[in-house]
């Protein structure tokens, strides 16, 4: 398969620090909460990037467990994730602005050999795109 490129196109609402996401022509309100200068109308960028994970680990569970032999029955994803907002308000020089740690809990309920299961979790946590993203990938501003 060739390569392909996603888009976002992000606008300000004009109201303090909300914005809206137009993705594939769905629509997404982001903000932050009240004590962070939003009016608390959507997640913030930070909750949209655990979301992302677990929406993508969520995706590859459901979508591989076939090629394992898995039945799945439910999905279950827990996110979170440690930021010291020292960083990006730059209070402090060694805090960096971005998450310090992400943690995951996955239950997966399923009659299906426990085994398998974590196999397809392996295959899972190796070919998932937003953790491999995660990482860390070169991100840049390019001119408009």
């Amino acid at each position: 398969m060739a390569k392909q490129t996603f888009v976002a196109d992000i606008s300000w609402s004009g109201d303090r620090v909300r914005s809206s996401a137009r993705i594939r022509g769905h629509e997404v309100t982001i903000d932050e909460p009240a004590v962070l200068g939003g009016t608390d109308l959507g997640p913030n960028p930070v909750e949209l990037v655990l979301a992302a994970l677990g929406g993508c680990l969520n995706v590859l569970i459901t979508s591989l467990a076939p090629h394992h032999g898995v039945e799945v029955r439910g999905v279950e994803i827990r996110v979170e994730g440690d930021l010291d907002p020292d960083g990006f308000q730059e209070k402090q020089p060694n805090v960096r602005p971005g998450f310090q740690e992400i943690r995951y809990q996955v239950h997966v309920e399923s009659p299906s050999a426990p085994e398998r299961v974590r196999e397809l979790l392996a295959h899972v946590e190796r070919v998932c795109p937003v953790k491999d993203t995660l990482r860390g990938v070169p991100t840049r501003a390019v001119e408009s």
